[in-house]
């Protein structure tokens, strides 16, 4: 009887995956057309153009997730291979910006980059940029007016810092990379996905004894949240 329930929970996985792939790819299709619609209402509806902006973060933020959970089961079961390579930052982190740029502009959100240009690092482009944009997608709910992205290298580590001028992090949230998976709230609906997504990408990134971490608190250059990744 545990056998046969061990086979089903494991078909039941495989299952579930699957589905949440199909998912994500229709929400890709749904999110490219959002692309072409916002770019031929923003000059000409504004309020077609406020409807569809809504849309296209909701639609983010979904497809967002769905990417977690697929990365989250694939590096669980063993079949994701980090891929590490040697990229520009600034050029990475240029390319996270652009990609909200229109809900940047929509929300009225202040955005700065302040990275060297001759910065390169080894890293795992995709598990990054998936960590980078949940980010940028929660500060634009949450923050007021203002978004920083920064990076520099310190004891021998690249640092990428996110800040805001929200509310700042629940003090439930703050942690030094500990497994926030935990962390579920039914009041907020927040089930700690994020940031689990994040620390698990950052243990991922290793250079001989080192290994990646994240940082969440509230010491933000704007009085806000500040949320770091640390990758050696």
């Amino acid at each position: 009887m545990d056998i046969e329930q061990k086979e089903d929970n494991i078909d039941f996985s495989s299952m579930l995956a699957s589905t949440v792939h199909d998912m994500k790819g229709s929400l890709t299709m749904l999110l490219n057309t959002l692309d072409e619609i916002i770019v031929d209402t923003k000059n000409t509806n504004l309020n077609i153009y406020a409807q569809f902006s809504k849309l296209q973060y909701e639609a983010k933020r979904v497809n967002n997730n769905l990417i977690q959970l697929l990365t989250i089961y694939k590096m669980e079961k063993s079949q994701y291979n980090v891929n590490i390579e040697h990229y520009s930052v600034s050029d990475f982190l240029d390319e996270q910006i652009l990609q909200s740029k229109s809900l940047f502009e929509f929300h009225n959100i202040t955005v700065s980059l302040d990275c060297h240009s001759d910065l390169y690092w080894y890293f795992d482009r995709d598990l990054l940029s998936g960590v980078i944009n949940n980010v940028i997608n929660n500060i634009i709910r949450y923050t007021k007016d203002k978004f920083s992205l920064k990076a520099y290298v310190a004891d021998n580590c690249l640092h990428i810092e996110l800040h805001d001028n929200g509310r700042g992090y629940p003090k439930t949230f703050a942690t030094t990379d500990s497994v926030s998976h935990k962390r579920v709230s039914f009041a907020t609906g927040s089930t700690g996905l994020g940031l689990y997504f994040s620390s698990l990408v950052a243990r991922a990134h290793r250079n001989k004894n080192e290994t990646g971490s994240i940082m969440v608190n509230n010491n933000s250059e704007f009085g806000g949240g500040l949320f770091t990744i640390i990758l050696p």
